[in-house]
């Protein structure tokens, strides 16, 4: 027998041995498909492509079989075989997954190749893409040249999206955005999505413009950069302290220093340019967020006085470390020749002064270059009437029943009890109670970092008990929540306040609802009825009596009814005082 057709037969042999074991192996993970006549056209492509064994089935070699089978058939039927080849490796993981060693051969992590979503380990995610794994956002190249971090970088983003969005058109926009993403980065080298900077997010929405014709999906396309940023902080093994954005949930923060109703979520350094003072600003904040317990409103206050002031330092290309105090003095006195305030202006002197003082503390530098002291300004109280006049709020309360019942709950809360915001929006299920027919609210004071209690009108008491048993609140649940469980956010109250407002037609539709004027109505409905100074400051739940004076608005009117009490009285008059005064002389 001639030696190439010894050979033929052999390779033939093989062959048919390949496919005989691919066929066992069909029946044995994926008995569902075996015997059709589209498996059997699988198998020889298989064999022909020297596979031996289900566990090689890759997408590259999908995508090999899908050129092989094209022109043997009809267009219309080419998802019928490319969903056969998928459903055999996808039965292949689902039995492999069931016994350690498969789970170690099948499951689905980062590795230098290409990566397809429909054969996913998970099987719910698996499911969830059945009617779309035939898009591009399916397909996730880690064979290309890019940094390696990067590309893991990728990887964790695009894990977090399948895991947490469920099936909808936000996982598309996301799954989308993320490989125009990954190209962008692949195309500017980025080495690590951590360090971007402002210049390079610029650049990748030029690269959008380019890409997607429509503005709108073009917005939600370019969010992506927020996500990635976010998951790959808050994921990371340990803290990457020269991230240019911090997002605050990486870190163990007491909750009685944070705002629930108004989060900050995160800190970007990105504005300042200069290495060196953008370096040391994290150094303080590390220190300001780890080891302060300062309110994180005001940390992030002080935060962005520094982050200007130290902009202000970039344009003259210095280190902070080198500011003497002329270059502080401009720029302090240019604060002072603005539109701000002495109590504002302080602020911003004092947040300046402590990360001076950071520096020398840790040896950066040796001495503060200014005095504070030197540039305080006095601060004159100035009293704004903010009390809500009565014929307002009676006008929404008759239209109360027109807005939704958590508007409804929360409005009454202000106007009954004149909280802040914040707090309304931070009510727990224990809130209310009820000793010897007297009503009683326990409320966190976020500002205060403490807790009041302060009676309450019976019919609020009551109008909540049976909004807590309808919404089923727990005792440690928010009682008005966001979509998530969390404590309901006090800029979308006020946003949908103001909108009830302009729709109902509230004073013609003129009246711009500001919450905390409801604050300023109790204060001044108290005082105007005998209540003392003190009550009224241990109500609101001020430290200091002036605050509560603040509060109180309407003096000329309440000196004027004084005045017509004294003078009603007999002798009091203003002809009796005045004869007086005639005989006395």
């Amino acid at each position: 027998m001639p030696a190439f057709l010894q050979s033929f037969i052999e390779a033939e042999e093989e062959r048919s041995r390949r496919i005989e074991q691919l066929r066992k192996e069909v029946r044995e993970y994926a008995e569902e498909e075996a015997g059709s006549s589209i498996t059997e056209q699988i198998l020889l492509f298989l064999a022909d492509e020297m596979v031996e064994r289900l566990s090689e089935i890759d997408y590259e070699l999908r995508k090999k079989f899908e050129s092989y089978i094209t022109p043997l058939i009809k267009q219309k039927y080419l998802y019928r075989y490319t969903g056969t080849f998928d459903r055999i490796r996808q039965s292949y993981i689902r039995v492999r997954m069931k016994t350690p060693a498969g789970q170690r051969e099948c499951e689905w992590k980062y590795k230098n190749e290409i990566l397809f979503v429909p054969y996913h380990s998970e099987q719910t995610i698996v499911k969830s893409v059945e009617t779309v794994r035939c898009r591009s956002n399916m397909v996730w190249n880690f064979k290309a040249a890019a940094s390696e971090k990067m590309k893991r970088q990728i990887f964790t983003v695009l894990e977090y999206i399948l895991e947490h969005y469920e099936v909808s058109q936000l996982r598309e926009y996301k799954l989308t955005g993320l490989q125009f993403f990954y190209e962008f980065c692949i195309r500017e080298q980025i080495t690590d999505i951590h360090l971007m900077e402002l210049k390079q997010e610029t650049l990748f929405q030029s690269y959008l413009e380019q890409k997607v014709e429509k503005e709108q999906r073009r917005k939600r396309l370019r969010t992506i950069v927020e996500t990635a940023r976010k998951v790959i902080f808050v994921q990371a093994d340990e803290i990457r302290w020269d991230a240019a954005v911090w997002y605050l949930d990486r870190f163990h923060i007491a909750k009685e220093r944070r705002n629930q109703s108004d989060s900050i979520e995160r800190i970007s350094f990105q504005e300042v340019l200069y290495p060196k003072n953008r370096w040391l600003l994290q150094e303080y904040m590390k220190y300001e967020i780890g080891i302060g317990e300062l309110a994180l409103s005001t940390v992030y206050e002080r935060f962005r006085t520094i982050r200007n002031f130290l902009q202000e330092i970039d344009e003259h290309q210095i280190d902070v470390t080198e500011c003497d105090a002329g270059l502080i003095d401009t720029y302090l006195k240019n604060l002072q020749n603005g539109s701000m305030g002495a109590k504002t202006f302080n602020t911003n002197v004092t947040a300046i002064q402590f990360f001076m003082k950071f520096l020398e503390v840790k040896g950066y530098i040796k001495k503060v270059p200014f005095y504070a002291s030197y540039y305080w300004e006095k601060e004159i109280p100035v009293h704004h009437n903010r009390s809500v006049e009565e014929n307002v709020y009676m006008e929404i309360i008759q239209n109360l029943s027109q807005f939704p019942e958590h508007l409804r709950m929360m409005f009454l809360h202000l106007w009954c009890v004149g909280l802040r915001v914040s707090e309304v929006c931070t009510l727990k299920g224990d809130a209310y109670d009820i000793q010897n027919g007297d009503c009683w609210i326990k409320v966190y004071q976020v500002k205060m970092k403490n807790y009041k209690r302060v009676p309450i009108p019976i019919t609020l008491y009551r109008l909540m008990q049976v909004y807590l048993k309808k919404h089923q609140r727990g005792k440690e649940a928010y009682i008005f929540q966001n979509r998530k469980g969390g404590a309901f956010s006090k800029s979308t109250f006020m946003g949908q306040m103001k909108k009830y407002c302009s729709q109902i037609g509230i004073q013609n539709g003129e009246y711009i609802f500001k919450s905390h004027d409801y604050r300023h109505t109790v204060a001044t409905n108290f005082y105007e009825h005998g209540v003392s100074i003190q009550s009224i400051r241990d109500y609101l739940g001020h430290t200091f009596e002036e605050m509560t004076m603040q509060y109180i608005d309407y003096m000329p009117r309440k000196i004027a009814k004084q005045n017509d009490t004294y003078f009603e009285k007999e002798g009091n008059s203003l002809l009796a005082c005045m004869q007086k005064g005639e005989q006395n002389e």
